[in-house]
C-alpha cells in the first residue's frame, strides 16, 4: 500500500484532533453573569461549621444560610415505558436506600462532540434524555426512545457529591442495568465572603462549587449550570457538605452590586480544613440592546464579555430577550470587550465598553446571501437539489473544509425568488470568507462543486454557478477464496482510509471534522461477482465488500479525478474467517456494556494463512483490522463481521460506568489474550470474566 496515501489521512485526522481538543478541552464554560433572579427554595439547615483558624479572623462565625436544591423541571419525564433504557438503584453511603433522588441520563458529548460546542458556544442547553426522582427503595428506571446513543447517568443529591455513570451505549430492546450505585459521603468546604480589601462580610452572596476537571460543563446538570450552590448567612459565612472527594474544586461567588469572583483549581483533601476567602469588589453593571440594521430585537443573542485588563480578570455571559436587551451584573470597574453571536447574523465585537455604562446599542449585521444556479450536465436547469457550504482555499484548489456553523439546505423552487427571474436560488446565513457549494441531486449526477466564490463584510451578494457533472465509475470483480465468484455481496463506496476509524476510538471521534468529497454509493454483485458504480464525485476512494457468510473485503488509494474517468479495480477476494461470540462477566455475574475489541493482528501470519491478496490494487488493510462489540443485558456479544485468518489480540474493558483511562488500561491488559483464526474454521467462543470493581 502507498504509505504516503495512508500518511495523509493520518495527518488530516491529527489535525482534526488538535481542533477537536482545543473546542472541547476541560476548561467549565464561563457562568452566565445576569440579573440576580430569586434564590430557589432552601433545604434542611445544616450544622455550624468549624471555627475559623485565627490567622483568618479572631471570631467564629455564625451558621451559614443553606444550601439552594437542586429544581428538577419536568422530573417525570422518565419515559419508563420505552423499549430500551437504564435501570439501576441509588444507596446511601451507609447502604440505605437513596429515595426521592433526582436521576439523569444526558447525552454524550461524544455523540457530537462539535455539535455540542457548538451549542455550549451560542448558549443552546441541551435537556436531559431522560429523568426522574428515585423511589423510596432507591430504584429507578429511565428510558430511551432513541437507540444507538450513549449516555451519561448522573445522580444529583443535594447532601453528596454527584455520581456519574458514564458511557452506556443504549441497544435496541436492550435495559442496562447499572446495578447498586453508592454514594459517597462529601467533603466539608466552608469560608466567607467580604468585600474587597476588607473583613466586611457580604450577605446572601451565592457560592458556587464545581469540580475543576468535569468534563460535563459542556452538557451541565439542569440546575446545576454554574455547580452546586449555597447563600451566604449574615456574617457572610457558607458551607458546603457535598464536594467531591477527589480532585480540584472551583469557587466563585457572586452578590448584587459587586463583581463576581472565582478561585479556580483549589486542592482539598479528608485531611485537612478546606477553609477558603472569596473577595468580591463593588461592582457596576453593562446593559443594552441588541437589534438588526433596521432596529428590530434580536432574541436569543449570546454575550460573552471579558475585561481587557489581565490585572482584573473578569469574564461573563449574557442572553438577550425578546426584546433583544441584555444585562450583566456586577462587572468589576474597568472596560470589557463584548463578543456578540446570534443564529443568522454576522458575529461582532465591541470594546472599550466600560463598566456602568447602561446604553450598549449593537446592530448586528445579518449574514449575506448567495445566489445559486445549478445547471445538469446537459446544460438544464436544476431547481431541486441538496446543498453543503464547505471552505475553498486558493493555495489548494483541491481541499475544502467543512463550515459547521451551515446547516446543509434542501432547495426547492420555491427557494428562487421572482424577483432574481427564478434563474437563481437564494441562500443564505452564508458567513465571511471564501467557499464553494456542494450540491447533490436526486441520483441523476455525481455530487458536485461549484465555482469557487468570496463572501465579503457589506460586499454584493454573489452570483454562484454550479455545474453538475456525471462523475467516475469503479467496477470489479469479487471472489471467495476458492476464487469462485460471490453474488450478492454489498459494495459500498467509503472515505479513502476509513478503516482507521474502525474501531469507534481516536481516529472514528474526528471523521465528523472531514469533508466528505466521496459520493455515497452502494451496488450488489451479479450472478458472475461483478459489480460496478457510476455517478461518483472526484475524491479518494475506499471500497468495502460485506456477505454473511465472508470476511469484509475492501480496496483502498482509488482517485477519481475526471469526468467520465472508468476504473476497473479488479479482484477482490473474500476470505470465508470465523464469527467470534462469547459472554462477559463480572465477578462471575453476567455484566452489559463490556466492550470487546479484536485487534490488530500480529505480523507473523500462521502456516496456511494467504497474506497477500491476489490484486495488489485490493489488498486488505489487515495490519489495521480492528474490530469490537458490546455486550447486551445478559452478558452476550456478538461481532458482526467475520474475522480473517490470522493471529490477533483480543480484550475486554467495561465501558460503561467510570471514565477513569487508567483503569479502562488495567482492564485491557488484564484481559488481553492471542486470539487465532485458523483457516476454514467457522466460530470460536471467547468469554471473558472482569473483576468487580
Amino acid at each position: 500500500m502507498n504509505a504516503a496515501k495512508i500518511l495523509l489521512p493520518v495527518l488530516l485526522l491529527a489535525g482534526a484532533g488538535g481542533a477537536y481538543w482545543f473546542l472541547t478541552r476541560e476548561e467549565p464554560l464561563p457562568p452566565p453573569v445576569t440579573e440576580p433572579t430569586t434564590p430557589p427554595p432552601l433545604v434542611d439547615p445544616k450544622t455550624e461549621p468549624p471555627t475559623q483558624p485565627a490567622a483568618a479572623t479572631a471570631e467564629t462565625p455564625p451558621p451559614p444560610t443553606e444550601n439552594v436544591r437542586t429544581v428538577v423541571a419536568g422530573a417525570d419525564n422518565a419515559a419508563a415505558d420505552a423499549e430500551q433504557g437504564v435501570r439501576g438503584r441509588v444507596l446511601l453511603p451507609g447502604g440505605a436506600p437513596g429515595g426521592n433522588i433526582a436521576v439523569f441520563l444526558m447525552e454524550s458529548t461524544m455523540n457530537d462532540p462539535l455539535g455540542t460546542y457548538l451549542k455550549a458556544k451560542t448558549g443552546v442547553r441541551t435537556p436531559p434524555v431522560a429523568q426522574s426522582i428515585t423511589a423510596a427503595d432507591g430504584t429507578f428506571a429511565l428510558g430511551v426512545r432513541k437507540a444507538g446513543q450513549t449516555v451519561d447517568l448522573r445522580i444529583i443529591s443535594d447532601t453528596h457529591p454527584e455520581l456519574h455513570h458514564k458511557g452506556v451505549k443504549i441497544r435496541t430492546e436492550d435495559w442496562y442495568d447499572a446495578g447498586n450505585l453508592q454514594l459517597e459521603q462529601g467533603l466539608v468546604v466552608v469560608g466567607r465572603v467580604v468585600l474587597e480589601g476588607s473583613d466586611q462580610p457580604i450577605a446572601n452572596a451565592q457560592v458556587f462549587l464545581t469540580e475543576a476537571n468535569a468534563t460535563h460543563q459542556m452538557l451541565p446538570t439542569p440546575g446545576r449550570e454554574q455547580g452546586i450552590t449555597v447563600l451566604t448567612n449574615a456574617a457572610g459565612a457558607f458551607r458546603f457538605e457535598n464536594a467531591p472527594r477527589l480532585g480540584l474544586i472551583s469557587l466563585a461567588a457572586t452578590a448584587p452590586g459587586h463583581a463576581r469572583a472565582e478561585k479556580p483549581n483549589l486542592q482539598i483533601t479528608a485531611e485537612s480544613t478546606n477553609e477558603f476567602k472569596l473577595e468580591l469588589a463593588v461592582g457596576l453593571p453593562i446593559a443594552g440592546v441588541v437589534t438588526d440594521p433596521k432596529g428590530k430585537p434580536i432574541s436569543g443573542c449570546t454575550i460573552q464579555a471579558s475585561a481587557l485588563s489581565a490585572k482584573a480578570p473578569q469574564n461573563g455571559t449574557a442572553t438577550t430577550g425578546t426584546d433583544g436587551r441584555f444585562r450583566f451584573e456586577g462587572m468589576r470597574e474597568g472596560e470589557f470587550q463584548l463578543s456578540f453571536v446570534a443564529a443568522g447574523y454576522e458575529e461582532h465585537q465591541e470594546k472599550p465598553v466600560p463598566a456602568g455604562k447602561l446604553d450598549v446599542s449593537v446592530p448586528l449585521e445579518p449574514r449575506a446571501f448567495a445566489k445559486l444556479r445549478v445547471l445538469a450536465a446537459n446544460g438544464a436547469p436544476i431547481k431541486a437539489y441538496k446543498v453543503s457550504l464547505k471552505r475553498f482555499f486558493p493555495n489548494n484548489p483541491l481541499g475544502i473544509g467543512n463550515v459547521p456553523e451551515f446547516r446543509d439546505a434542501r432547495i426547492t423552487p420555491g427557494d428562487y425568488p421572482p424577483e432574481f427571474g427564478g434563474d437563481w436560488a437564494v441562500i443564505r446565513g452564508v458567513p465571511n470568507g471564501e467557499f464553494v457549494f456542494q450540491v447533490e441531486d436526486n441520483g441523476q449526477h455525481a455530487k458536485s462543486l461549484s465555482e469557487p466564490f468570496k463572501v465579503e463584510a457589506n460586499g454584493a451578494s454573489p452570483e454562484v454557478l454550479c455545474r453538475l457533472t456525471l462523475g467516475g465509475v469503479i467496477e470489479g470483480h469479487v471472489v471467495d477464496d476458492a476464487g469462485r465468484p460471490v453474488a450478492g455481496a454489498t459494495v459500498t463506496t467509503d472515505m479513502n482510509g476509513a478503516f482507521m476509524a474502525e474501531d469507534g476510538g481516536f481516529f472514528a471521534m474526528f471523521r465528523q471534522f472531514m469533508p466528505e468529497k466521496h459520493s455515497k454509493s452502494q451496488t450488489k454483485t451479479d450472478g458472475g461477482g461483478r459489480f460496478r458504480l457510476t455517478k461518483l464525485a472526484f475524491a479518494d476512494y475506499m471500497i468495502r465488500v460485506q456477505h454473511q457468510d465472508f470476511c469484509e473485503g475492501t480496496s483502498v488509494d482509488i482517485k477519481l479525478e475526471s469526468e467520465g474517468q472508468r476504473l476497473d479495480i479488479g479482484t477482490i477476494q473474500l476470505m470465508r474467517g470465523a464469527l467470534v461470540e462469547g459472554v462477559t462477566t463480572v465477578g462471575g455475574q453476567p455484566m452489559g456494556q463490556v466492550k470487546v475489541t479484536i485487534g490488530p493482528p500480529d505480523a507473523e501470519q500462521p502456516a496456511g494463512v494467504p497474506a497477500v491478496q491476489p490484486n495488489a490494487q485490493a489488498q486488505t488493510p489487515k495490519q489495521m483490522f480492528v474490530v469490537n462489540a458490546t455486550s447486551d443485558g445478559n452478558g452476550a456479544f456478538r461481532f458482526l463481521k467475520r474475522v480473517p485468518p490470522g493471529t490477533y489480540k483480543i480484550h475486554a474493558v467495561r465501558e460503561a460506568g467510570s471514565d477513569n483511562p487508567f483503569a479502562k488500561l488495567l482492564q485491557m491488559k488484564q484481559s488481553q489474550r492471542p486470539l487465532l483464526v485458523a483457516p476454514g474454521q467457522d466460530k470460536i467462543i471467547q468469554n471473558f470474566d472482569l473483576p468487580a470493581q
